[in-house]
């Protein structure tokens, strides 16, 4: 007996209805999420493109300076003006004259006065020079030491605007004394002066001065003692 066999057929599984719905609203979930999340990245990029941060502007901070008590004290010391202090005097502003001369055992001393004839307070100190001259100017034999028998040097000050030279009781005047002897030698060894080149000690002024009594001088020695503020007593 023939048994007719019908063939097998394999059929496709038929989708899940809950399933295909579920897919379909994942699907359409995503087509919607994406322009969204696009959307939200361009506006992000549009906002850090468009807000930058302001800048800040630091003023600087002005320095203070301080002056030091050294520069504090020059300028104060600059500004105001300093008081002229007596200093040495400067040559051509001086009188000098001899006021006269004494004799006394075969010793002559000569006083030399000296006036200070310029504008400002000045001092002298120490021995002046002398060189005896002929009339016409000659240099005659001269030779002298400092003596200090009589006196020691000090510094003598010389105002200006004093009496004249030889006025009586003039103030202010430097004086010095000049002896040598004109006694104990020969006519051929003696010295006859007619003017003297004094040479002051300090300022080194430098100035001829009239014998007034034309004495002899033995030798051409001279003695010289130092400037003094009064006459040699």
């Amino acid at each position: 007996m023939l048994l007719c066999c019908t063939p097998t057929r394999t059929s496709r599984p038929v989708p899940d209805a809950r399933a295909a719905h579920i897919a379909g609203t994942l699907v359409a979930m995503r087509r919607a999420l994406v322009p969204t999340l696009l959307l939200a990245s361009a506006s992000l990029l549009a906002a850090c493109g468009s807000s930058s941060p302001s800048a800040k502007v630091i003023e600087p901070t002005p320095f203070q300076v301080t002056p030091s008590p050294e520069s504090s004290q020059t300028a104060a010391t600059s500004a105001t003006p300093t008081a002229t202090s007596t200093g040495p005097c400067t040559p051509g502003e001086f009188e000098i004259g001899m006021l006269n001369t004494q004799g006394a055992a075969g010793t002559i001393y000569a006083t030399f006065e000296i006036r200070n004839s310029s504008t400002s307070d000045c001092t002298e100190f120490g021995y002046a020079k002398l060189q005896m001259l002929s009339a016409g100017g000659g240099l005659l034999n001269t030779s002298w030491t400092n003596d200090n028998t009589m006196a020691s040097p000090s510094p003598t000050d010389l105002p200006p605007d004093t009496d004249p030279l030889g006025a009586a009781g003039a103030t202010g005047h430097g004086y010095f004394l000049v002896s040598w002897t004109d006694a104990t030698c020969s006519a051929a060894q003696a010295v006859q002066p007619k003017l003297w080149k004094v040479t002051l000690p300090t300022s080194h002024f430098q100035t001829n001065v009239t014998d007034i009594d034309s004495s002899m001088v033995c030798g051409g020695a001279i003695k010289v003692g130092p400037i003094k503020s009064a006459p040699y007593t």
